[in-house]
Parts: structure tokens; C-alpha cells; sequence
């Protein structure tokens, strides 16, 4: 009874030190949501009602889109892009399609700087001197992150609503708007754990910041130019873009998000295994971090 008694206390006190951490962590990005959070609402709010002025002038429009050449057609959506006449496909080519690399940016800067932040500034070594595992520092900080990321979504679809609310030929229910906005969090979620992976290994956080703010980029080209040249279409499967679904208000795809959500906790489990098997560097000395070769 004594033992069990031990084990709970220690259980309770463990929970403690792992609420502490992700509490303080959500903290630390409060401005960062408010910084990402308020914009992207305005964004919704601006945008949405312009579509009432595109349908009033659809006669002169389409002929506009029809006639431009499939190069530069690729940018407004490609074969999709006379969609762009319904309510559903304007919020899907002028409001989701760029959400990804916007919020692609923000998944890349944060996830590198996830741990590798106070790891350069010389404060992670001392936080892992106090008792608190490594495990309870790093799922703390990812918990929060997620927490965060999850608060900036909802903003967007908070504007979004509102957008839609303002534009009076638009009438979708809340959990319709919701719907893309799943694909997006997926997305931003894989690129947050691509970069949190990265500074696993490489000699600093912005060269993991950049490494995977690449990806976003080169992605969203990729994937944007495939729908108008053939031979890209075997590269676009290999960028996360690919899988993003912006159109997810006619009906979110099982399978791409799944393979998103996959490939975001690889990601995950191979910083996670990094993070326990490298050596802290003290007071943010450089050079490359190569745990796996080292375990």
C-alpha cells in the first residue's frame, strides 16, 4: 500500500513538472499568436466579401481566364481556376490556396526554434540541469506548439466566418468552413516537424528555419507548375503541398490528410530519438549534431 501510494505521488509530481513546461511554453507564444492569429483573421475578413463583386462581373471575367495561357493559368488554379465563379472554389483559389505558405513559414520558424532556440542562447543546458527528463522538456514543448498553432487556426476561421457572414450570396455552415482548415493544420504541422527534425542535426536553428522554409517554397512551386506541365507530375508527388486540400469544403479526402499526418510523426519520432541521443551544446557552441551516427 506504501508503494502505491509512492507511485502516485511521484506520477502526480511528473504530471506537475510536464504542465509546467507546456504551460510556460504556450506563454512564450502568446504574441506569436496574436502576431499570426490577428492578420490571418483580417485576412478572411477582407477577402471573402470581393466575391459578391467577381460574381456580378462573371460575363467579363470568364472570358478573361479562359483566354490566358496554361503557364500562367497554373498560378489562378489551373483546370480549377473557373471555379473560382462558385463561392466554394473562390474561397478555396483566393483564400486556402496561399494559407500553406504562409502558415508553412510560420510551422518552419517555430519548429526549429522549438528547442534549438534556448540551445544557441546557452539556457538548455540549464533547464535540463533541474529534474525534469528530457521527454517531459521536449513533448511539453511540442504540446504547446500544437496548442498554439491550434489558436492561430482558429482565428482564421473565426475571420473566415465573419468574411462569410459579410458577403451576402455566401451561406456555409461553421464546420464547412472548418474543413480546409484540417488540411491546413496538417500541412503546417509537417512542416513544423520537418524543421524541429532538422535542428536534430544541423549546426544551427536558422539553417533548419531555411532548410525547410526551402521545401515550403519549392513545394508550392512544384505543385503549382505540375498542373500545367507534365513532367513535373512525378516530382509533385514528393512535395507535402501535393496533399494539401484547399478545396476540402466540397468534402475533406481521407487518405491525403492521413499521409500528411503520417509523415509529420516520423518526423517527429526521429527529433524525438535525436533530441534523447545527442549531446547538449553548452552556451550554443556550433557545429553539426549527428546523434544518429553517435548512438
Amino acid at each position: 500500500m506504501e508503494k502505491f501510494v509512492k507511485d502516485i505521488i511521484w506520477e502526480k509530481k511528473e504530471m506537475n513538472k510536464f504542465y509546467i513546461i507546456t504551460r510556460y511554453s504556450f506563454c512564450r507564444s502568446v504574441w506569436a499568436i496574436i502576431g499570426w492569429g490577428i492578420p490571418l483573421m483580417l485576412l478572411g475578413i477582407i477577402t471573402i466579401p470581393f466575391y459578391d463583386l467577381v460574381a456580378e462581373n462573371e460575363r467579363q471575367l470568364r472570358p478573361v481566364l479562359e483566354n490566358l495561357k496554361p503557364l500562367v493559368k497554373s498560378f489562378v488554379g489551373g483546370e480549377e481556376a473557373e471555379q473560382i465563379f462558385t463561392s466554394e472554389g473562390f474561397i478555396s483559389l483566393r483564400y486556402f490556396a496561399f494559407l500553406p505558405v504562409i502558415l508553412g513559414i510560420y510551422g518552419s520558424v517555430s519548429g526549429s526554434g522549438l528547442l534549438a532556440a534556448d540551445e544557441e542562447r546557452g539556457i538548455l543546458d540549464f533547464v535540463l540541469a533541474h529534474p525534469v527528463s528530457r521527454g517531459q522538456l521536449f513533448w511539453g514543448r511540442v504540446i504547446a506548439f500544437t496548442a498554439s498553432l491550434s489558436c492561430i487556426i482558429g482565428f482564421g476561421w473565426l475571420g473566415l466566418w465573419i468574411g462569410v457572414a459579410k458577403a451576402g450570396s455566401m451561406h456555409f455552415p461553421p464546420f464547412q468552413l472548418l474543413l480546409p482548415y484540417l488540411s491546413v493544420f496538417a500541412v503546417t504541422w509537417f512542416f513544423a516537424c520537418l524543421s524541429l527534425a532538422l535542428s536534430m542535426c544541423v549546426p544551427s536553428r536558422s539553417s533548419a528555419a531555411m532548410i525547410s522554409g526551402i521545401v515550403v517554397l519549392a513545394g508550392y512551386i512544384i505543385t503549382t507548375l505540375s498542373k500545367a506541365i507534365k513532367g513535373l507530375e512525378s516530382w509533385a508527388v514528393f512535395s507535402p503541398l501535393t496533399y494539401f486540400q484547399s478545396n476540402a469544403m466540397m468534402g475533406l479526402e481521407v487518405v491525403p490528410f492521413i499521409k500528411l499526418v503520417l509523415a509529420a510523426l516520423f518526423l517527429l519520432f526521429l527529433a524525438r530519438t535525436g533530441f534523447g541521443l545527442r549531446d547538449i551544446r553548452v552556451a550554443g557552441d556550433g557545429g553539426w549534431k549527428l546523434p544518429f551516427i553517435r548512438g
